[in-house]
């Protein structure tokens, strides 16, 4: 605590006298001074609920709305790594490609070929002509050489069932 000296240097003049009624007051005005600071202070704490409620509403939302992490892509193989087994069967044509899909999409567009699907329903359809002793149909496709060979080699339980159908073999 100060000394009566100190506290003039610090106040800067004497201070004034306290009677009964002074004192009252300023205890008063301390009181209530205390009160609203704990009022501030239970206010303050419900801000700060606020405040995490509302950050981790906005943290729950942002990780709803915001796009997932985008996967990593797939590394491409470069050129000379691809092992190229496919090569086209027409004649004059020297592709080969790594996969029978680069094949089968070769054939469509470079040599009007028709899909994998398209041309095998060809085969079994100008089969089924010859187990019949008929024309063949009429396609606009340009079958790769030998298709037709190759179709009756391997898809031999579909021929035999043709040969158990119309009870007869046919050679080609």
């Amino acid at each position: 605590m100060l000394s009566e000296k100190e506290q003039i240097e610090f106040l800067g003049k004497k201070p004034p006298a306290c009677n009964k009624s002074t004192l009252e007051k300023l205890m008063m005005n301390f009181q209530q001074i205390s009160r609203n600071i704990d009022d501030l202070d239970q206010d303050l704490n419900q801000l700060a609920k606020r405040l995490d409620y509302l950050e981790e509403s906005i943290t729950e939302h942002y990780t709803l709305v915001q796009p997932q992490k985008q996967e990593i892509k797939k590394k491409r193989r470069t050129a000379n790594l691809i092992k190229r087994d496919f090569q086209c069967p027409y004649e004059k044509c020297d592709k080969i490609y790594g996969t029978d899909i680069s094949l089968n999409l070769h054939i469509r567009l470079k040599h009007n070929g028709g899909s994998k699907i398209e041309r095998e329903e060809l085969a079994k359809k100008i089969l089924e002509a010859k187990f019949q002793d008929e024309a063949d149909p009429k396609h606009s496709f340009n079958l790769p050489p030998n298709f037709i060979e190759d179709f009756y080699i391997h898809h031999q339980e579909y021929i035999n069932n043709l040969e158990k159908t119309y009870n007869k073999r046919i050679l080609l």
